[in-house]
């Protein structure tokens, strides 16, 4: 009788790239004829944005898979010219792109690509000219799911199997989608016309997810927050603007139902503000982008052989170690923060506009190790204006700290969160303080992860036959304390039923030292 084996694709999550770039950004800006001269800057940013990213290769020639992104810096510049107190905004964009070589074929690859801006500074040359100098550091992983083949069952030759019942992640289904929303708004009646857009920024302050046969349904609300010039003359004409944007979209994704878990994460890519018409304008036109990173997973029990042997036959296996991990509990929590500013040599008449950006983000166990501790740095902004009518920014940086339970030991899972501004608010503290507060988002997944050995192959020589009787049909055996029947019974090429019925025996452990008689199998 031949040996039969049955086996088993498992997938396991391996990380593929885990690294980060860092791009200069600089430029020799020359202001356009139509821009008024310099004479202060008030505040310098550079906004990181990816705009595209894919894994491109020559299947035909066999190159290998290379990781392909653009990354858009937008330099933004206010500055206020000579006896003027209205703001100026100069808006810069500046595209890179990034190719990484990957160090495995990847089949069906998460990406995560997270941009940051170090640092910006801004130097006046002259009133038309500005010499910018910063620097953006991306991190980038990208993890995909390389199949295993591992026994699941075997049977002749007298084989005999050790099983365990484990859970396992199925085949993962990962789609990248991009959403586009094109909006056509008309101001208020309240609000002054626009002369000139300042600031657009957006965030996703709520996002659900469905899935039905072979699509998934996201759908949510963008926030967007405008500030805007209003007019030319009026030195205080500086109107600010939030309104939210819908979006839907169905994803179509070949294979999926509801027995998936879904993980949809959203995140605002850019947000454009055009005008209408020339001059002061009261209708306008917000173009959003979003991206939906999908991913679909499930779980699948199933037996897994950790060892085996043939009480007649010289057998050799084949073993490997599956890093495996289960999803344990999906963690949407909110946190306040609140940082205090302070304008120190001058009185604030109004607040304008305020924000915050969050950098630096670490996630570890706690010293007591039963949470997650999520750090990072959060620096708030404000734009305000003083008692003599001037506008001028006040910034300052503070730690925060988040803890996360976990329902499981939290030594055994790992946890890596997406953390985003939902929402920011100021309140005045004082002639020249204020107090930004802001709400923190924390998304992601508790992982279990765990390690087990499994046997891939089993090979036995059916020319080699075992001669275990030593002309005797039981042996004896002094076993130990707690001592493994599988381990008896391997040693001394029998079965495990056969010393469990011979004994009268319903544990797969001896309790108490004690003799066993060992039944021989010919």
């Amino acid at each position: 009788m031949d040996l039969r084996l049955q086996k088993e694709t498992i997938a396991v999550k391996e990380t593929v790239l885990d690294s980060c770039f860092e791009q200069a950004v600089e430029t020799d800006y020359i202001l356009p004829d139509y821009f008024p001269d310099i004479f202060r800057i008030i505040k310098c940013r550079i906004i990181p944005r990816v705009v595209s990213h894919s894994i491109l290769g020559n299947e035909i020639s066999g190159d290998s898979k290379k990781l392909t992104y653009e990354l858009e810096a937008l330099i933004r510049v206010w500055y206020l010219s000579e006896n003027s107190k209205v703001i100026n905004c100069i808006d810069h964009k500046m595209n890179f792109n990034k190719s990484v070589d990957l160090s495995i074929e990847s089949r069906y690859p998460e990406i995560v690509i997270y941009p940051r801006c170090d640092y910006a500074n801004c130097r006046v040359i002259n009133k038309r000219r500005l010499d910018i100098r910063g620097a953006v550091t991306t991190k980038v992983k990208v993890t995909d799911d390389k199949c295993r083949k591992i026994i699941s069952n075997a049977d002749g030759m007298n084989i005999q199997l050790k099983k365990n019942m484990i859970l396992y992640p199925g085949q993962r289904i990962i789609t990248t989608k991009k959403i586009t929303v094109i909006e056509e708004l008309e101001l208020g009646i309240a609000k002054p016309p626009i002369l000139s857009v300042i600031k657009s920024e957006s965030k996703i302050i709520s996002k659900e997810h469905k899935a039905i046969s072979n699509k998934v349904v996201v759908k949510g609300e963008a926030q967007i927050d405008m500030l805007y010039i209003c007019s030319k003359e009026d030195e205080h004409g500086i109107e600010s603007m939030k309104f939210t944007i819908p979006f839907s979209q169905i994803i179509d994704v070949d294979g999926i139902d509801e027995s998936y878990e879904i993980q949809a994460d959203v995140f605002p890519a850019s947000c454009d503000i055009i005008t209408k018409g020339s001059g002061e304008s009261t209708s306008f036109e917000c173009e959003l982008v979003v991206f939906v990173n999908c991913i679909a997973s499930k779980s699948i029990s199933g037996d897994v052989i950790v060892d085996a042997y043939s009480t007649n036959y010289n057998c050799q296996i084949e073993t490997d170690n599956l890093a495996l991990e289960s999803s344990v509990k999906h963690i949407s929590e909110n946190s306040i923060f609140k940082n205090t500013l302070t304008l120190s040599d001058n009185k604030i008449s109004s607040v304008i506009d305020c924000g915050c950006e969050i950098t630096n983000i670490t996630t570890h166990l706690s010293e007591s190790g039963d949470c997650f501790v999520i750090n990072g740095n959060m620096n708030s902004y404000t734009l305000v204006e003083t008692v003599d009518g001037y506008p001028v920014i006040t910034e300052n940086d503070s730690v925060f700290e988040i803890k996360i339970d976990s329902p499981e030991n939290v030594s055994d899972c790992y946890f890596e969160p997406k953390i985003s501004i939902i929402g920011c608010n100021y309140t005045m503290a004082g002639d020249s303080s204020v107090d930004v507060t802001a709400e923190l988002n924390v998304d992601g997944i508790i992982c279990k992860k765990s390690e087990k050995t499994v046997i891939t192959d089993i090979k036995i020589d059916n020319e080699c036959k075992k001669d275990c009787s030593g002309n005797c049909a039981l042996k004896l055996y002094f076993a130990e304390e707690n001592e493994d029947i599988w381990d008896i019974a391997k040693r001394n090429s029998t079965s495990v039923k056969a010393i469990l019925e011979e004994n009268n025996i319903t544990s797969d452990k001896v309790f108490e030292k004690g003799m066993l008689l060992i039944p021989i199998i010919s």
